[in-house]
């Protein structure tokens, strides 16, 4: 198991059909990363995938890892 599973599972993402491209769009909100598919279901796989390989460079690249806005603490004023 990769150590960025948890945060690829609680990451926000959104999925919506684009008719210009005839294609569905997916977006990590986090990350701000993009990637499409001809189904829901291929959209959401292709931006999991796009997502670790997006963490893996961040990390060779010695960046801070995005916590999951549904695991940040928030602070109550």
């Amino acid at each position: 198991m990769n150590k960025f599973t948890e945060y690829i599972k609680h990451y926000s993402y959104s999925v919506s059909y684009s008719p210009e491209d005839e294609a569905y769009l997916s977006e990590c909100l986090e990350l701000g990363i993009l990637a499409h598919g001809d189904s829901q279901e291929e959209a959401i796989a292709q931006i999991k995938e796009a997502t670790r390989v997006h963490l893996l460079m961040l990390e060779e690249d010695g960046d801070e890892i995005p916590q999951p806005f549904t695991l940040q603490k928030k602070k109550i004023a």
